[in-house]
């Protein structure tokens, strides 16, 4: 039975592909002149919603294997000790659901306010502001290995202030934009 099955995707995949026109799968080329008469296709299936946190085959659209998880908020402040002039932060995670490697990317900052007092404003070495004014352009921030390897990330913000007024509180804000690939060759 398991047999009939694969030959019947088989038969509709190669029948999707050449109505389609799309030779985007890996190729072998059988040889006579070299002794080959024959080779092998290797056939895999996915019924049923796809579960990117289980291996298995690519799925057509590689980012549905993309499943991490962020935080919705993050927080930077200055200490005391430095008359608030240093920027430290929490260190915060990003964990990696899907059964393959992703690629976590600073993609951008979207929305600043109040940000005149940053000097500057790193997350893990990578800069985001400079004298208030955005500067990140997209960076790779950190690989991560699928669920069952090191699938879990850190990141942290450093930088310097100019508080208008120390003795004051001031609140500047901006969103921090993620992107994720997946680390996976095309099959």
């Amino acid at each position: 039975m398991k047999k009939f099955v694969a030959a019947i995707l088989s038969t509709a995949t190669i029948a999707g592909v050449i109505a389609s026109g799309t030779t985007a799968f890996a190729t072998q080329t059988i040889d006579g002149r070299e002794g080959d008469t024959s080779g092998d296709v290797q056939v895999n299936g996915i019924i049923g919603s796809f579960d990117n946190t289980t291996p298995g085959p690519n799925p057509e659209d590689l980012n549905q294997w993309i499943n991490v998880t962020i935080p919705t908020t993050a927080l930077f402040y200055t200490t005391e000790e430095s008359s608030h002039k240093e920027i430290v932060s929490p260190t915060y995670t990003v964990t990696n659901n899907s059964a393959v490697g992703v690629i976590a990317s600073v993609a951008g900052v979207d929305t600043p306010l109040n940000m005149s007092e940053v000097d500057l404003l790193n997350v893990n070495g990578i800069e985001l502001f400079e004298n208030g004014t955005p500067t990140v352009a997209e960076t790779e921030l950190f690989t991560l290995e699928g669920n069952q390897g090191t699938n879990v990330g850190s990141f942290a913000f450093t930088g310097e202030a100019t508080p208008t007024d120390a003795s004051e509180e001031s609140n500047p804000s901006f969103k921090l934009v993620l992107s994720f690939a997946p680390d996976v060759e095309e099959d």
